[in-house]
């Protein structure tokens, strides 16, 4: 605490230093660095620092065992790529999204319905954009199979009818 930061002098000094971290670590690192920014970034600034928290904890969401903790890294997924969509960088939206479906349990639909709905449409929004038509086809499986009504479903119908 004391309110001290560090800053790398030049970009290879960080890579030397990364490097000396071993490979069967890294992703615990990641993990654990983007979980204490997580923690420790007041709400008030999460938004500056939302992908860095992102992109670390990704590295090593396969690390991550309790589904609460899953859920809650596939929430700030989804609000890292609600933000990348805003900022029309479909790429990058897709990349986040994807990440946080992945963390999604088998019975998110019922368990976290409007979070698996939301990562899901979003997700199909953003591959329509950038064209990956096989990924959304396959994508739109889900939310057709699992949304509670008919409007649930209307962003999948309509990202499908816009990929033909």
């Amino acid at each position: 605490e004391g309110g001290s930061s560090y800053k790398w002098s030049h970009d290879q000094v960080q890579q030397a230093a990364y490097g000396l971290i071993p490979l069967q670590r890294r992703e615990k690192f990641h993990l654990l660095i983007g979980s204490r920014l997580l923690l420790s970034t007041p709400p008030s600034e999460m938004e500056v620092v939302i992908f860095h928290i992102a992109d670390n904890i990704n590295r090593g969401a396969k690390l991550l065992d309790n589904f609460e903790h899953k859920y809650e890294v596939a929430e700030l997924n989804l609000r890292a790529g609600e933000k990348m969509l805003q900022q029309q960088s479909f790429h990058s939206a897709v990349k986040y999204l994807l990440s946080g479906i992945a963390l999604l349990e088998d019975d998110s639909w019922r368990t976290k319905y409007s979070l698996s709905l939301r990562l899901y449409d979003a997700a199909a929004e953003a591959l329509c954009v950038v064209g990956d038509y096989p990924t959304l086809t396959a994508l739109a499986e889900k939310p057709l199979h699992y949304a509670r009504c008919f409007g649930d479903k209307l962003i999948t119908y309509s990202n499908l009818v816009r990929a033909l």
